[in-house]
């Protein structure tokens, strides 16, 4: 029965030891997956570390199924330390599902943060003070065109009023006049003006580009300082998570949803285990129902074995005593039968006698008549007698099995008689 107890516990436990290994070799994996993201290390510096934390994982996984209590508070004592170890797991899983989010959030956060640096601000300020310079330039020259553009409109109307024309700037009289002279003039100085423009951005168009290009490589390089300086370690990483997963509903029940797997997966040892230990209780209470059925019905055995044998016992008891009843009777029958031979032997002898008595004594004979009829009388009562002693005796055997007593009584009545 032990043997077989120990066949059946055999596959159940390796089960929850292989429940074990798996939650270790997944905390394992999870946990190179998010320190190889939050550090510079190389792989095989962090496996080892990694390594370490998984067999933590899986001896603690191990303890906590290994033997249940049988209280409900050792259960949930044990059962919130599953949950733990699988929040744990499920965050750092979380981390890694939401990396590529993750680092997407934590480069904004790097690049706000890096434009309040004194290096970056300045680059930035030294950019914007070369790109106001450059639109000045741009601008110079679009005031320029407008107010060329703007003579020449004059100077057209001028010369040749139409009602597109603005009224409020011309006279109005066609052809050619002061007026005209004017506008002409005021013309060739816009003109003049769009020159000189044009010739200034040109002059100075070229260096300020350069240093245009040149600051914003200068700001780039001293926001990549920065963002490569900022922290991106597992804090840095699950604070950014949390930002992303509070502000959006999808990734929050994500979160949730792998949180509780993990939290179910490293419960699954200790729910084998009690349903292992479910299940040895009920081996153990049928092989007691059935050790309990053996017993009792060899007890049952037993007792029927030994009522056959005290049967068997009385009964030849009883056989040896009516065997030596019937010997007692058959040695008593033979005395009596003796002492009966006897008897009659006695009597005929003195029968004879008393004949040849009466031969050799004729003038007696009629003397001797009545003593040998009652003589006579007296030997046919004893042969009468032994008659009847020997169909008691021969009845006899048969009688104690039906009434001892009545035998007894019988027997010596008989012998009386």
């Amino acid at each position: 029965m032990i043997g077989a107890h120990k066949i059946r516990e055999t596959p159940s436990a390796r089960t929850v030891v292989g429940a074990a290994a798996l939650g270790a070799a997944f905390a394992w994996l999870v946990a190179s997956a998010a320190v190889t993201e939050s550090v510079r290390w190389p792989v095989l510096v962090v496996l080892p570390l990694t390594l370490l934390f998984g067999l933590l994982v899986g001896v603690v996984t191990r303890g906590v199924a290994g033997i249940p209590d049988r209280g409900w508070r050792g259960i949930a004592g044990r059962a919130a330390v599953a949950v733990a170890l699988g929040v744990v797991v499920g965050e750092l899983a979380a981390l890694v599902v939401f990396s590529r989010s993750v680092d997407n959030r934590l480069d904004q956060r790097a690049l706000r943060d890096a434009d309040a640096t004194p290096a970056v601000a300045q680059a930035a300020a030294s950019l914007q003070q070369s790109r106001d310079a450059r639109a000045a330039l741009d601008a110079g020259v679009e005031r320029a065109r407008e107010r060329q553009d703007a003579a020449l409109v004059v100077a057209r109307c001028e010369y040749h009023p139409t009602p597109a024309c603005p009224q409020t700037r011309i006279t109005g009289i066609p052809g050619a006049g002061p007026e005209t002279r004017t506008a002409d003039d005021l013309l060739a100085d816009a003109q003049r003006q769009l020159d000189d423009a044009l010739a200034d951005r040109d002059r100075r168009a070229p260096g300020l580009d350069a240093a245009i290009v040149s600051e914003q490589q200068n700001l780039s390089a001293a926001r990549a300082r920065e963002v490569g300086d900022a922290r991106r370690g597992l804090g840095a990483r699950w604070s950014a998570m949390n930002d992303l997963t509070l502000a959006d509903v999808g990734a929050l029940t994500l979160r949730l949803a792998i949180i509780a797997s993990c939290a179910l997966l490293y419960l699954l040892p200790l729910l084998l285990a009690l349903w292992r230990r479910h299940t040895l209780d009920h081996h153990r209470a049928s092989a007691s129902a059935e050790r309990e059925r053996a017993e009792l019905d060899a007890d049952t055995a037993i007792a029927v074995k030994q009522a056959e044998v005290r049967r068997e016992a009385e009964i030849l008891w009883a056989e040896h005593r009516l065997a030596q009843a019937r010997l007692a009777v058959e040695a008593q029958l033979e005395i009596d039968r003796e002492q009966q031979r006897r008897r009659v032997q006695d009597a005929l002898g003195e029968a004879v006698r008393a004949s040849s008595e009466r031969e050799f004594e004729p003038g007696a004979q009629d003397m001797y008549l009545p003593i040998a009829a009652e003589a006579e009388a007296a030997a046919l009562a004893a042969v009468r007698r032994i008659g009847l002693r020997h169909r008691a005796l021969h009845i006899a055997p048969t009688l104690p099995a039906l009434c001892p007593h009545f035998a007894r009584t019988f027997h010596w009545q008989a012998i009386r008689r």
